[in-house]
């Protein structure tokens, strides 16, 4: 039997240990390819086939049979972790192949654990702590300010595969899988041991949502119906035909309704306690009124721009585009003190009692951080939506929706509103 046949025993047989191990992994290893091709290398994966080279297989198993396993179990982490881009920094692939170690020496499972656990765990840990998660991004910022002799030395601790090929391992399918597999060991923690916690815990920063705050806006917009002519119903031809035989008798009239959606009344709320910075805020705002703009400036738009730190501060009306204009160029945030949401919600209240809102569709609360809530769920729709770095967890009331907005997502209309 030659080296190549003897290595695609020995992946096959590596790849049933890590089923056995953490079979909630087993779709995910079921859906890659494994190939064996002659040669010496560490395995390469590019989000549908894995690639080991004889030699090295051969080898790593006559040192310890878990080191195929494990090199296996890398390359299946970063698929389910969403780890597709083999153009990274240096700091970025590392950043990631740290992320994967540790979940799998977290979990600890026999056949998959090697040499070294301790060391990799400790460096993982100190370097999540100063992150402040355990997210790609955040450690890949960590690692840039670190010494050249440190990231040569985690580099040689925790690279176990080869970070060229990683590619579409962002797909729709890996993302399902992904979620396949939080969900599979949720329901067999028991049967995996207490380590699963690092891997829930890394899974809910890689599923969670980058939601799209102009689409939320656009579900506050109003659907009315305006009194103005459908040119998508009317029929000119036979309009014109009545005029010139009938005079002043149109044969059939235009259609006199069109629904439209047109953002109406709306509150958004500022959080400015002392942590709030003001790129993002102007940033968010900026977003706002684009859409503000795109569903229309016309009659009965009434957006009120409410500031608030531990009382409310100001409220800027916007009803017509001067308005916009001013408030962009002379926005500030006024406040610096601690934060509660309440005041707001007492406010908007008031302004609903005397008057001012007619239709009230909406609030939406743009906040850094947790405050106090109101206790008794408002008469219209509520979202809070938190610009948050940290992946931090962030609990709002039931009756309020949660979104979170990340400074890169602001980045480009930060740099605008400068």
């Amino acid at each position: 039997m030659d080296r190549t046949a003897v290595a695609e025993e020995i992946v096959s047989a590596s790849a049933n240990r890590l089923c056995l191990d953490m079979r909630f992994l087993t779709m995910a290893v079921l859906s890659l390819r494994r190939e064996v091709v002659p040669g010496e290398g560490p395995p390469s994966c590019d989000g549908g086939t894995v690639t080991f080279r004889a030699d090295s297989v051969i080898a790593d198993y006559r040192s310890d049979p878990n080191l195929v396993t494990r090199g296996l179990a890398h390359c299946v982490m970063h698929c389910i972790l969403g780890h597709a881009d083999p153009l990274g920094s240096p700091s970025r692939l590392l950043a990631e192949d740290m992320i994967a170690e540790y979940v799998l020496d977290s979990l600890n499972t026999p056949h998959v654990t090697v040499d070294g656990r301790d060391d990799r765990m400790y460096a993982c840990e100190k370097f999540f702590r100063r992150a402040g998660a355990p997210a790609p991004e955040l450690v890949e910022k960590e690692l840039d300010e670190a010494s050249q002799w440190q990231t040569d030395l985690y580099a040689r601790m925790f690279a176990r595969d080869d970070n060229s090929m990683h590619a579409e391992s962002d797909s729709a399918e890996w993302r399902e899988l992904a979620q396949q597999a939080v969900a599979e060991v949720e329901g067999f923690i028991r049967d995996v041991g207490g380590g699963t916690d690092a891997f829930v815990s890394i899974m809910r920063i890689r599923n969670r949502r980058r939601y799209d705050y102009r689409s939320f806006l656009r579900k506050f917009m109003t659907r009315r119906s305006s009194v103005r002519e459908s040119m998508d119903e009317f029929d000119p031809i036979f309009y014109t035909y009545g005029l010139s035989m009938y005079g002043n008798v149109p044969l059939m009239d235009s259609l006199e309704s069109s629904d439209s959606h047109r953002v109406e009344e709306f509150v958004i709320a500022i959080d400015t306690s002392g942590s709030t910075m003001r790129g993002p805020v102007a940033a968010f705002l900026e977003e706002a009124f684009a859409v503000l703009r795109q569903s229309g400036m016309g009659r009965g738009v009434n957006l009120h721009v409410v500031q608030c730190d531990e009382e409310v501060r100001s409220d800027d009306v916007v009803r017509c585009e001067g308005d916009i204009r001013r408030l962009a160029s002379d926005f500030r945030l006024r406040g610096g003190k601690g934060t509660d949401f309440r005041p707001v919600f007492r406010y908007v209240d008031a302004l609903v009692e005397s008057g001012e809102f007619r239709n009230l569709r909406g609030l939406m609360y743009f906040t850094d951080g947790m405050g106090t809530y109101p206790e008794r769920r408002p008469p219209y729709d509520t979202a809070f939506v938190f610009c948050d770095d940290r992946y931090t967890e962030l609990d709002v009331p039931p009756w309020a929706m949660r979104l979170v907005v990340r400074t890169s997502d602001l980045a480009g209309r930060e740099e605008a509103a400068r």
